[in-house]
């Protein structure tokens, strides 16, 4: 439990989170059912959920669990050969109740040591497999056509890999102090507190949609690029109105406003500010430069090799597929920590994500008569989000004239 709470306030933190993940995130409706995917140590948090969802009006709730022991002893046993297979009738299922009316909920809590000393080729080859089997069902959530939701879970593997100093019991403390703060769990009335958050985000998503800016130019001294967005696109943040009519929060937490680039107008170079952390590796000082939306140049003082070998997994691994606007203070930031988490450290700092793109980041209307490929929407079977955003960071919008307006200074918003 974390520090300065006894065992019944964590008890019912903890019961509050499996509340806001139905409540805020999924926003779980009468009858429908419910997919849920977890770590096989957050079944106490699962159990709250299927409590709370049952109590909602569930008719059904499924968790799938994933067991990191399971997941160590694939590659540390079974045959090489049969590491380019994926169960694909896993997600043919999943598929099948989502287009019956499910939702979605991930229970994220990772696993950062479980693959050390793995080869990358075992780690590309087994992700890239699984990332085809699951591509039509991965669709139903980055498409939003189901309402779904994303939210954090500590591990003992990742509280050790956030505080390596720290004795396990205490370093599971911390983070989970930390992951009640970044959920609002903490505040008083953390419905309420999501609320006003969203009213925020919403603001900052409605002004940016209304500038229609063709592109974002980056700069800080040290990173000077611009990125071209996708005809058509959309920005995305806070609240997300599924296709079903679902209103929700993909994750918690979030800070980010984000949208679609478009995969052939990025040019420049970008110095990333945070550490990424990728199969039990950390990637550092990682500078990058483009060329008409693909990657050219590739350099980094640790972890260059997993990095460039993520990126040439496939043709589209070397474009951008998202673009997201975080400012420099928010509360993830302010912690001051690398979580070795996307869910968090996306939400830590303006980021480009390396890969697939999000068709829920194209407007409706222009998909009516275009396809994602045709408004310049990548596609991959990665999706790699990395943070250059800092407090010397300044953006500007580029309208269609080429004007360029404030949009971020000083890594804060200025509107």
């Amino acid at each position: 439990m974390p520090v300065n709470m006894n065992a019944a306030e964590f008890e019912n933190r903890l019961s509050k989170l499996a509340g806001l993940s139905l409540k805020v995130g999924v926003n779980l409706q009468q009858g429908q059912e419910l997919i849920v995917t977890a770590p096989i140590e957050a079944s106490a948090l699962v159990h709250r959920i299927t409590r709370i969802a049952y109590r909602q009006g569930a008719k059904f709730v499924t968790c799938l669990y994933e067991d990191p022991e399971m997941i160590h002893d694939r590659f540390a046993y079974a045959d090489d050969k049969t590491l380019d297979y994926a169960p694909e009738w896993i997600y043919r299922g999943m598929s099948g109740a989502f287009e019956n009316g499910a939702a979605r909920l991930y229970v994220v809590g990772p696993y950062p040591d479980l693959l050390s000393g793995v080869s990358t080729d075992k780690i590309v080859r087994a992700h890239t497999a699984m990332a085809n089997a699951s591509e039509v069902e991965t669709r139903f959530t980055s498409e939003s056509r189901i309402n779904w939701s994303t939210v954090p879970f500590v591990t003992d593997s990742w509280a050790k890999a956030v505080f390596p100093d720290l004795p396990a019991e205490e370093a599971s403390q911390q983070l989970w102090r930390h992951i009640f703060d970044a959920t609002r769990i903490s505040c008083p009335d953390p419905v309420h507190a999501w609320a006003e958050h969203n009213r925020l985000l919403d603001t900052r998503r409605n002004f940016l949609q209304h500038r229609k800016f063709v592109a974002l130019h980056f700069y800080d001294g040290r990173t000077d690029i611009r990125v071209g967005l996708a005809d058509g696109h959309r920005w995305v943040g806070g609240t997300v109105v599924a296709a079903n009519g679902v209103e929700g929060i993909c994750n918690i937490p979030t800070e980010e406003i984000f949208t679609c680039p478009h995969k052939d107008r990025t040019n420049g170079r970008v110095f990333f500010s945070k550490p990424l952390a990728l199969a039990g590796t950390l990637v550092d000082n990682l500078c990058v430069e483009f060329r008409d939306g693909t990657v050219v140049s590739v350099k980094a003082g640790k972890g260059q090799e997993i990095f460039e070998k993520l990126i040439s997994c496939d043709a589209g691994a070397r474009r951008l597929g998202e673009v997201g606007l975080v400012p420099n203070s928010s509360p993830i930031s302010r912690s001051g920590i690398l979580f070795y988490n996307a869910l968090f450290d996306e939400n830590a700092a303006s980021h480009l994500a390396f890969g697939q793109s999000y068709a829920a980041c194209l407007a409706t209307e222009f998909l009516s008569a275009n396809t994602p490929e045709e408004a310049g929407a990548n596609q991959s079977s990665i999706h790699i989000d990395c943070m250059l955003g800092n407090d010397s960071m300044s953006v500007d919008g580029i309208s269609g004239t080429g004007r360029a307006e404030p949009v971020m200074r000083g890594g804060e918003f200025v509107i």
